[in-house]
């Protein structure tokens, strides 16, 4: 019998929090940068990075923050910056050899700012210039990307090589009542989504294949504080599954086998990656007007949409739509009121047949634009540097494959 429904309850996963970046002040860094006052400029840039943060003088003070279970360190001496992150100890043998491998044709590039650096059998991030060279364009792009990626590859190093934890940060586990919610949220997604696979198979919908996929990945990251070899497992998976660029078959092949394999996770594995971590830079890009306009505003992707709903394809627009709502959720920080009523609308379609869910996020979706949207002017990366704080190695290829496809359909 075909899945008549889907259920939203509230995420466990404690939300990003919108951060508003002081975008003159990153002017003024440049500026002074200009001037010839470097010190002064990379001040600047962290004030601006770091805007809820107390940030000592660090031409004398040694600065260090957390980011998810990796910390940071930024010193200054002998005119040269320094910012270092742990990351692994490497193992003996064949998965040290195999881990090296990894580190350097995932992680090392040429060009690339920040590269990993081997210190007996220690690895860690790494960069370090002259502090006279240190445009704030340069140190704005280490200090997202590095920890970002030290963050995510620390844990895929450990589970799939055996390398072991160096100076990790320690995350905060949940509580009995959050473990609970989390295995009932956990069960679900992947029941439903077992069923939805089936649906894909049947329909033989790219359409339809590119919003379960979505789906499947954006459920999890935004309602369950998922961390650990897991999550970087999970994302693995959908490097593949949520890739508008591979085969369909191989698609939900892909799918099917990471179904299989997070129905079999254990309680006591699934509880020892869950943990709220702190991040001093966010996890998540900021909602903007201007996304929000481009998913529920008039386009192709909402013609697209309005056409299924329109022709009796109820299942094909209400899945694009709880999709969609799910993505934006699990992508982005929004303001309080955006991601109240974003929350909303999916529990008022929880449970709720295909045709009458589409109906209602459709209806909703125009309310959201006609409230909140706005132009793609109005919202661009005044830094330069469109790309999302705080994306991991993994999640990137997840969210760009998710991205493009709707970009493709708008």
């Amino acid at each position: 019998m075909a899945i008549a429904s889907l259920t939203f309850v509230p995420a466990v996963r404690q939300r990003a929090k919108a951060v508003t970046l002081d975008y003159e002040l990153f002017e003024t860094a440049i500026a002074l940068f200009e001037s010839g006052k470097t010190t002064e400029s990379m001040q600047a840039v962290f004030a601006h990075l770091f805007p809820d943060q107390q940030v000592p003088d660090i031409a004398t003070t040694p600065y260090s923050f957390a980011q998810g279970s990796s910390r940071v360190k930024v010193s200054i001496a002998d005119e040269h910056i320094s910012i270092v992150v742990p990351l692994v100890k490497l193992p003996t043998g064949g998965n040290g050899i195999a881990a090296l491998r990894f580190l350097l044709t995932k992680i090392s590039g040429s060009g690339q700012l920040h590269q990993p650096r081997l210190h007996g059998d220690d690895v860690y991030l790494e960069f370090r210039d002259r502090v006279s060279r240190m445009h704030p364009y340069k140190l704005i792009e280490v200090l997202r990307r590095m920890p970002i990626e030290a963050d995510n590859n620390d844990d895929w190093l450990i589970g799939q090589f055996s390398a072991l934890p160096l100076d990790r940060e320690p995350i905060p586990d949940v509580t009995d009542e959050e473990f609970e919610r989390a295995q009932a949220i956990w069960a679900a997604h992947w029941n439903d989504v077992e069923e939805l696979i089936k649906e894909s198979q049947r329909k033989r919908s790219v359409f339809f294949l590119n919003e379960l996929t979505a789906y499947a990945f954006y459920r999890v990251r935004y309602a369950l504080p998922l961390n650990g070899f897991l999550h970087a497992k999970l994302a693995e998976y959908a490097r593949v599954f949520n890739d508008s660029e591979e085969d369909p078959s191989k698609r939900e092949t892909t799918l099917s086998k990471c179904i299989k394999e997070m129905k079999a996770v254990s309680p006591a594995d699934f509880r020892r990656d869950l943990g709220h971590p702190t991040y001093a830079i966010s996890p998540s890009a900021d909602g903007t007007p201007a996304v929000l306009t481009s998913y529920f505003g008039p386009g192709t992707y909402a013609d697209t949409i309005e056409q299924y709903r329109t022709t009796g394809k109820s299942l094909e627009a209400a899945m694009a739509l709880i999709s969609t709502y799910t993505f934006l959720l699990g992508r982005y920080a929004w303001p309080p009121a955006i991601e109240a009523d974003l929350t909303k609308a999916l529990a008022a379609a929880s449970g709720k047949p295909w045709r009458e869910v589409a109906t209602l996020l459709t209806e909703h979706g125009k309310e959201l634009v006609e409230a909140y949207g706005g132009d793609d002017d109005e919202d661009d990366d005044e830094d330069g540097d469109d790309a999302p704080i705080g994306e991991t190695v993994y999640d990137e290829s997840a969210d760009k494959a998710s991205d493009d496809d709707r970009e493709e359909a708008n």
